[in-house]
């Protein structure tokens, strides 16, 4: 923001604060407060983003609206109340339908939610969209954790 303020040859004076650039004082104080401010949001950033990864490392359930073909149902982990994903039955044999008929030879998005819509199979109350199946279909939530997968994933 300063170096946008020098490039126009604008002064800032602050009504509420003792802010003047137009003094070198005044340029030194608001550079110290940028530093800090700097300093503050990237240690915030870090604590956060380590507290994330602990959770994660628990097992907590890290938000948002749990896949389909799973629901989130409360637990208490370490004392912590969270949720965690099981499985949904009814929605489950969909999603392993829908990977079932993927596998196949020549099956396209197209066939999948044809079949769908043929057959009156709802995903979330909705007829089933390509672009939502291509999604589902490359959610690496769905495959069988290994480690031939860890190192998939990992390279």
């Amino acid at each position: 923001m300063m170096e946008l303020f020098q490039e126009y040859d604008v002064e800032f004076v602050s009504s509420t604060e003792k802010f003047d650039t137009s003094t070198p004082m005044g340029r030194a104080m608001l550079n110290i407060c940028i530093v800090f401010a700097q300093l503050e949001r990237e240690t915030i950033q870090k604590r956060v983003t380590d507290a994330y990864y602990s959770r994660c490392l628990k097992g907590f359930h890290m938000s948002g609206q749990a896949p389909y073909g799973f629901r989130l149902e409360p637990t208490t982990v370490e004392g912590i109340r969270t949720k965690m994903m099981v499985p949904d039955p009814a929605a489950a044999d969909h999603v392993r339908l829908m990977f079932e008929m993927y596998a196949e030879p020549g099956t396209s998005f197209g066939d999948i939610s044809r079949y769908f819509e043929e057959n009156d199979i709802k995903v979330h109350g909705k007829s089933l969209f390509r672009p939502f199946l291509s999604q589902l279909l490359r959610n690496p939530v769905y495959a069988q954790a290994d480690l031939e997968l860890y190192e998939f994933f990992k390279s």
